[in-house]
């Protein structure tokens, strides 16, 4: 008996020594060194450009025929205004009309380029929620903290701050050591088609690739959400595909004095129900586990222990991740009904009766293997699952290597400019121009060095009182100019 005793002491004490090695040897990116000095800029001219770029109602809308194109006409002439050492300096090429091109030639043209991305487009204003601004949407309103108005972080802001860095870096003489070239979508928010799909197209042409791409997608945080104090610089190392499936039930429609059994919304309700019963199964490998690995470096021991051992509390992840909008969507394809019809009277049965449902595929699933599962999850044959005409979905992205020396080259910039930020990897919710940039570079990043007020911000996005902090605004164009001047630099982690 004492035997086995001191077997079963002996295996606990072996596996708590196995959980706290795992546990403390999570390897997060951690910086060496200082903080870099910042380069100081004028930053009233800086919100000043901002300002007036946000005043510029560069609208995208699903229907082409209602953009007003003379909007992004007037905005290209306003950068070339308000920067002309940039356009003086750079080559630019104007693609499909409307977006944008730059070239800066560095010192050592043997090296690949590097792509900064940005795009000039904003989603439209709900009519009806123009009473609950602060200040008008287009206004670009500036106070003595903020600057108010739509695309300032989605994503004018980004594109503003990569000009404001260029064109100081420009003043003080500057030459890249790597050339850059810089992109500028007009049509990011309805999918790039014409503008970051044609700038690719040019690429592939002239037969250039990149070193590394960065665009917009993450960003400097809270880390509550995360279940960290410190702020989080979450670089999207990779981004979620996107599909949308059309559901139909058919069946016989009638007098509503007579019903039968089952109407077709009913059937279409019951097919609704079991999608948002049953979501579809969790992934934790790939980038959601170099992100669990990064958090859990920061965390206290309890969690640390459970971060750190995916392989024996992966359930208990996996339950504590489900339990919010936010973590769920970190770990899974997510399932979101977002139109549904049917029905032309009152007192008529409808013969057939409609849902759109929108999916957000992560990494390890794909658009088949989402079908199939959808159709197992259903399990009607009264209810056609479909995509919708000239939908058929996009893959989720490739994980860019978050081990790399490109990535390990951002976080050391980020940590000069965040020095108390956590640099996490992890995987975009929602979609960028990079989807069309996926084969010129196997190192794409999407994170903005902008920084948010608070945390009510992200709610902002696409949404009410869009805006940006003034400091974190310096700060992201700091992090730009830091970031080019460390090219060629012999940074280590």
């Amino acid at each position: 008996m004492k035997n086995v005793l001191k077997g079963i002491l002996g295996l606990v004490a072996a596996l708590t020594a196995i959980l706290l090695f795992n546990a403390y040897n999570l390897d997060g990116v951690r910086p060496l060194g200082s903080p870099a000095k910042l380069m100081n800029i004028n930053i009233q001219k800086a919100v000043d450009r901002l300002s007036g770029g946000v005043n510029i109602p560069t609208i995208s809308q699903m229907n082409s025929a209602k953009i007003d194109y003379t909007q992004f006409l007037d905005f290209n002439r306003y950068l070339r205004r308000e920067f002309p050492k940039v356009f003086n300096t750079l080559e630019s090429y104007t693609i499909n009309k409307h977006s944008l091109i730059l070239k800066w030639s560095g010192a050592q043209p043997l090296k690949k380029p590097i792509l900064l991305m940005a795009h000039m487009d904003v989603v439209p204003i709900d009519e009806q929620s123009l009473d609950q601004w602060t200040f008008p949407p287009f206004s670009g309103t500036a106070d003595e903290e903020i600057i108010w108005g739509r695309g300032t972080m989605d994503d004018k802001g980004s594109l503003f701050a990569i000009m404001e860095s260029v064109d100081q870096l420009i003043a003080n003489g500057h030459q890249p050591a790597q050339t850059i070239y810089i992109a500028f979508g007009h049509d990011e928010e309805i999918g790039g088609n014409e503008g970051a799909k044609k700038s690719a197209e040019y690429f592939r042409k002239n037969g250039i690739d990149f070193d590394f791409i960065l665009d917009e997608g993450g960003g400097i945080t809270s880390g509550k959400s995360f279940g960290i104090e410190k702020a989080v610089a979450f670089v999207a190392v990779s981004e979620k595909g996107y599909m949308t499936l059309e559901l139909v039930a058919k069946g016989t429609g009638g007098h509503s004095s007579m019903p039968g059994k089952e109407t077709t919304i009913g059937i279409l309700a019951n097919a609704i129900t079991k999608l948002q019963e049953n979501p579809l199964p969790a992934r934790l490998g790939g980038a959601t586990k170099h992100m669990f690995k990064a958090i859990g470096a920061e965390m206290k021991l309890l969690p640390r222990i459970i971060m750190g051992n995916q392989w024996l509390f992966e359930g208990l992840i996996e339950r504590i991740f489900s339990s919010s909008p936010a973590g769920s969507a970190v770990i899974r394809t997510t399932t979101a009904p977002t139109i549904i019809s049917g029905g032309i009277k009152d007192n008529v049965i409808p013969a057939q009766a409609m849902a759109m449902v929108n999916f957000r595929i992560i990494p390890g699933d794909t658009p088949e293997s989402i079908v199939d599962m959808v159709r197992e999850i259903v399990d009607d044959p009264r209810v056609e699952i479909k995509h919708p005409e000239g939908q058929f979905g996009r893959k989720p992205a490739p994980v860019s290597d978050p081990t790399s020396d490109q990535f390990k080259f951002l976080s050391r910039n980020i940590y000069d400019v965040f020095p108390s930020a956590v640099v996490v990897p992890g995987i975009s919710p929602g979609g960028t121009d990079t989807k069309h940039f996926l084969d010129l570079s196997p190192n794409i990043y999407r994170f903005s060095g902008i920084g948010r007020t608070d945390d009510s911000d992200l709610k902002r996005v696409h949404g009410i009182d869009e805006r940006i902090g003034i400091k974190a605004y310096e700060k992201g164009i700091q992090f730009y100019i830091h970031l080019i001047e460390s090219l060629g630099q012999n940074q280590k982690l």
